[in-house]
């Protein structure tokens, strides 16, 4: 089996980032001015990859009264040092900076270089000969923020962003205003051109409104001891780097590349189950079983003869005398996986295949997804580790306790609250089912009890249609009935599934279809499966 540290890059929480910090300086006596110095060197670096600087070149630097200020100060002493024309403009006076930042703007100021402030909320003009810069930085405040901007902070984050298209913004660690925490924006965040990130990115990063505020992205090393960092991260990402052996080795027999059934299908949505199965069969699955109501199979069948359809009863929908033959199927095909839900509509007799399937005895794992979720509370003590549930905002929302949204009511409010912070969504429901959780949307989170969560970079127009999930589903059930462990079956499944959409946007950005999806995985298996160069 495929080593699957390969898939993941590492993330950090801001309070994971500023505990190695504390260890650097606590238990290798690592002087925090040192960091702070490779860090403002870093981001130039960066910076001159992207930029010419010259001495003709005018740079302006907004600077917070924290570390990330302290590294705004720095990189205005390098770059007026250099021969640039410098000026900082400070969210503070610089009577109260903590060390190591006071240090660091008390060395650019006797080299000359001039830091304004006001004492008022609004930011002061810059000097005349840099109204018209070439580079603003944003070292303002980084990607610790939690709460919501102070009016003097957002005035500032406006004034950068008043640049937008007329300078090169450069944001160290992170966009002002961004929360590193959720990746949305605390009212408003500054839109960079260049993000660089110092360490290890936070989740906030690649969630939310993070890639209409970052821009590039890089994440670049400041001197921090490996045995700094904790062993059991909070977080990951799920990462675009390549690597060898993810596939099982190639077999000679349907049977062995594993089994998927999938329980779905209704009047008013044929074909959910057929995308499902598309998605198993394009992820790998070697033998893909549908069970559909009778008037179901002659819409699927003509689109896809490959799978393999056992229809029901006799009408168009589940109905509660068809279990008997779905518990029946589902010993005698003998599946390595299943997926239950796609398209089985909410009706009594959809509710009892359904239920009655997960809480079959001796079942594999098993993918909840659409209709099955709208029953998950009346089976999901059946759950196990082994399982999968796929929420999208508005199912997570509604499988939530009251107590997760603090006296919000209301739909939309509910799926707003999600939205604002996934993370603690997805602990929430992670903590409430024993299933793996893969909490869809742009940034899609994959989580497990109290595991390290795993964020997902995909934000693709081409994964928002009709059928997505679908085909989702049966991509994570193919690589679960491989034998895959359900977090990793997921992990996999949500990266084919991304990285299919971003194929697809490469040709086209949208008017793609959710089988389009399906047919573009086989090229994410082959890409991820190259050789590194």
């Amino acid at each position: 089996m495929p080593d699957f540290d390969c898939l993941y890059a590492d993330l950090a929480l801001p309070d994971e980032l500023r505990l190695r910090d504390e260890q650097t300086r606590v238990r290798f006596g690592i002087n925090p001015a040192v960091l702070m110095e490779n860090a403002a060197r870093a981001a130039l670096e960066e910076l001159r990859k992207r930029v010419r600087i010259s001495p003709q070149s005018r740079i302006l630097i907004y600077m917070g009264k924290g570390n990330n200020g302290g590294d705004g100060a720095v990189m205005a002493r390098i770059l007026h040092d250099e021969g640039a024309k410098v000026a900082v403009i400070a969210v503070t006076d610089l009577s109260s900076l903590p060390s190591p930042a006071d240090e660091h703007v008390n060395a650019a100021r006797r080299l000359g270089v001039p830091f304004l402030w006001s004492d008022g909320d609004e930011p002061p003009p810059p000097p005349e000969d840099l109204s018209r810069p070439d580079v603003v930085v944003d070292a303002l405040c980084g990607t610790g923020l939690k709460g919501d901007l102070r009016p003097k902070e957002l005035a500032h984050v406006r004034a950068v962003n008043a640049f937008r298209g007329r300078a090169f913004i450069v944001a160290a660690d992170g966009p002002s205003g961004l929360c590193g925490y959720t990746g949305r924006e605390r009212p408003e965040a500054v839109r960079a051109d260049l993000t660089v990130a110092f360490e290890a990115a936070t989740p906030g990063l690649y969630l939310g409104d993070a890639r209409s505020c970052t821009g590039e992205l890089v994440i670049r090393g400041v001197g921090i001891p490996r045995a700094a960092r904790s062993d059991s991260p909070a977080c990951r990402l799920l990462s675009l780097r390549r690597g060898r052996h993810f596939l099982p080795p190639p077999s000679l027999h349907k049977g062995a590349a594993g089994r998927v059934l999938i329980v779905g299908g209704s009047d008013a949505l044929a074909g959910a189950p057929l995308l499902a199965g598309l998605g198993a069969l394009r992820a790998g699955a070697g033998l893909v079983h549908l069970v559909v109501p009778e008037r179901v199979r002659e819409h699927i069948y003509p689109r896809c003869p490959e799978l393999m359809i056992h229809a029901v009863g006799q009408g168009a929908n589940f109905e509660v005398e068809d279990v008997p033959v779905v518990l029946e199927l589902l010993r005698s095909v003998r599946p390595d996986a299943l997926v239950l839900g796609p398209g089985a509509g909410r009706g009594p007799g959809a509710r009892a295949v359904l239920t009655c399937s997960a809480e079959a005895a001796d079942r594999p794992p098993a993918v909840i997804d659409a209709d099955a979720l709208f029953f998950l509370p009346s089976f999901a003590s059946a759950l196990t580790p082994r399982d999968v549930i796929t929420p999208h905002p508005g199912e997570a929302a509604a499988l939530l306790p009251d107590e997760f949204f603090a006296g919000v009511g209301g739909e939309k409010e509910k799926i707003r609250a999600v939205q604002e912070n996934r993370p603690a969504a997805l602990r929430a429901l992670s903590s409430r089912y024993a299933a793996t959780v893969i909490l869809k949307g742009a940034g899609t989170l994959i989580g497990r009890g109290s595991e390290p969560f795993t964020a997902a970079p995909f934000a693709v127009p081409a994964l928002a249609v009709g059928g997505s999930g679908d085909v989702l589903a049966g991509v994570v059930a193919a690589s679960a009935a491989a034998g895959r462990p359900s977090v990793e079956a997921a992990a996999l499944g949500v990266y084919l599934h991304g990285r299919a959409g971003e194929l697809l946007a490469q040709r086209a950005p949208r008017g793609h279809a959710a089988a389009d999806i399906a047919a573009a995985v086989p090229e994410a298996w082959k890409e991820l499966c190259e050789d590194q160069a």
